[in-house]
């Protein structure tokens, strides 16, 4: 799902996300404090945090959507502060957000589509029926409703369908805010194989999980966040069974 035309813009050298000491506000108030994180080309990374911890401003930050008191945010080598937020999809980022945000009163196909119609041009999109098809090859369990209205959907279909949003503009990263929450054990480990397929389709792919436990399996590396500020990464697995930010991760730690 790469796009065609988009490797003009790599620097093999760089990572394809590099967010650098970044604060941002919310009314007034700051919600990320001199946070760093990166992703490399064709790796998988978590935030992990518990509830306002700052993963959703973050991602916020990313997408143009949480003003940026400082720092830089950088895709391919290219600054991405002070750039219009429509036009941040266009430079390789798609975006599942927290609250999946689907078009309501659209199908599930049209929901797919609506990107392609406004952006998919600037991505190099360039067989619109072959893409959706793809997509609901990838996600099997939507192909019986894709003539369904989205406000009908069950919260692990809206789940799939606000992720195969996300990829009908052939992204580069793949943002998925919280995509295992709140779903049922059985939904969960389907969606996490779905991600899996993403991530070996070569596209990079950054997940906000508020459980630690949910990620080691999926991903290369994790970030822990607390307060807006990244406060331990490394390997997932050792992290998630480390007993300091098991508390963290429940409100305990100081």
């Amino acid at each position: 799902m790469s796009a065609p035309g988009s490797d003009d813009r790599r620097d093999p050298s760089s990572p394809l996300l590099e967010v650098s000491n970044l604060s941002a506000t919310v009314e007034g108030f700051e919600v990320t404090h001199g946070l760093d994180l990166e992703v490399n080309e064709g790796e998988a990374v978590a935030l992990v945090g518990r509830n306002g911890a700052g993963k959703t401003s973050t991602f916020r930050s990313i997408m143009g959507l949480t003003p940026v008191a400082n720092g830089s945010i950088r895709l391919h080598g290219e600054e991405l502060l002070d750039m219009r937020p429509e036009l941040i999809p266009k430079r390789g980022i798609g975006y599942q957000p927290e609250s999946r945000d689907l078009f309501t009163g659209m199908t599930v196909e049209e929901n797919f589509r609506l990107p392609i119609w406004t952006a998919g041009e600037a991505r190099g999109v360039e067989d619109e029926d072959a893409l959706v098809e793809e997509i609901f090859e990838l996600f099997d369990e939507l192909e019986d409703r894709r003539d369904a209205e989205v406000q009908n959907l069950s919260g692990g279909q809206g789940k799939m369908t606000a992720i195969g949003r996300a990829l009908a503009l052939q992204p580069d990263l793949l943002i998925l805010d919280e995509p295992l929450e709140g779903l049922a054990p059985v939904v969960v480990e389907n969606v996490k194989s779905y991600i899996h397929e993403i991530i070996d389709r070569d596209i990079s792919v950054l997940i906000a999980e508020s459980n630690a436990s949910h990620v080691p399996e999926i991903v290369d590396r994790m970030y822990v966040i607390e307060r807006g500020e990244i406060v331990d990464s490394g390997d997932p697995e050792a992290l998630s069974s480390d007993e300091e930010i098991q508390m963290l991760m429940q409100g305990g730690g100081e």
